[in-house]
């Protein structure tokens, strides 16, 4: 495996934890990535300013063009948008689970680029949409107190 290729290896390992941890999907996260991951500005510290650059350019090209593939993105939950009562943009992803008729679902929430922590709940009925049930709900509390309770996100999910 080549120098480059070991290299890629590595920028993408690092860009799927960071997606994880920062709640973007992957084509939108490509270049906060570079601007903003410990990891990625560790490695730059390293080069010399011509191979910052280089290196950069290849991470941005290879990220960009891996966050388009089915293969990747899929491992990653959807991002969906809302506002606060603030108009303030939020983020969030939704993890169901899903029982014989009935849900529970944990909503993570990001502002910008801090984690704001999750909204729980849960759902019961026949054919229940729950996806559309769990959205609801962490919409709606989105701006209750002490709806959005701040836990330190899992290392793996």
């Amino acid at each position: 495996m080549s120098k480059s290729a070991k290299s890629a290896a590595r920028h993408e390992t690092a860009f799927a934890s960071w997606i994880r941890r920062n709640g973007y999907p992957p084509a939108e996260a490509v270049e906060r990535f570079l601007e903003m991951s410990d990891y990625f500005l560790g490695e730059l510290e390293t080069l010399e300013p011509s191979e910052r650059e280089k290196m950069i350019s290849e991470a941005r090209a290879y990220l960009q063009r891996r966050s388009t593939e089915d293969s990747f993105i899929m491992q990653f939950p959807t991002v969906y948008l809302c506002k606060d009562k603030h108009g303030r943009q939020l983020r969030y992803t939704v993890t169901l689970t899903i029982g014989e008729d009935q849900a529970e679902w944990i909503g993570r929430v990001w502002a910008d680029d801090q984690y704001l922590g999750e909204v729980t709940g849960s759902g019961s009925g026949p054919k229940a949409n729950y996806l559309a049930l769990a959205r609801m709900h962490i919409e709606s509390q989105i701006d209750c107190r002490d709806a959005i309770v701040k836990r330190p996100l899992p290392d793996q999910w």
